[in-house]
């Protein structure tokens, strides 16, 4: 049975799939829906080959019994200690030394495609989107997704 996190005056957001049908009965507006290839966003099993969730606590505390796919909140992209650190030192310092922006501070620094980079970097891993998953990989933390995430785009 799928469930819903939110329905109302045409606006829905979905949290979990029972199958191909619910792919196609998001009517309105979808917030985050489902990927439309029904994929898990991790692995990259189509929902034929998944296995379905359990009663609670197989393997998540609520109630998913035979769900293919769960949605869930995961940072974009993977922890990246030296983006980070930069970055924080760009926020502390670039006033003190007379830069107008942050990003002025860390390209004078590390120049123009370093400082995109760990710009870019600190960011994804700030920003929570939303992640379809299966049974398999609902389980695994951030960096076992990315690196699960990462031997999938290097096989295709």
């Amino acid at each position: 049975m799928t469930t819903y996190i939110y329905n109302e005056n045409g606006v829905s957001s979905l949290g979990s799939i029972s199958g191909h049908v619910d792919l196609n009965a998001i009517h309105g507006i979808s917030i985050n829906p489902p990927p439309a290839d029904g994929e898990c966003q991790v692995c990259g099993r189509p929902l034929e080959k998944l296995k379905p969730f359990g009663k609670a606590g197989d393997p998540l505390v609520g109630d998913f019994g035979g769900e293919l796919l769960v949605k869930i909140w995961r940072p974009e992209g993977p922890y990246d200690e030296e983006a980070v650190k930069a970055f924080d030192e760009a926020e502390k310092r670039y006033s003190e030394e007379g830069f107008k922006r942050p990003m002025d501070w860390m390209i004078q620094k590390f120049g123009k495609k370093k400082a995109d980079e760990l710009s870019f970097s600190a960011q994804l891993y700030g920003q929570i989107g939303s992640s379809w998953e299966c049974r398999d990989c609902i389980v695994l933390d951030d960096q076992e997704i990315w690196q699960r995430q990462g031997e999938r785009s290097t096989d295709r």
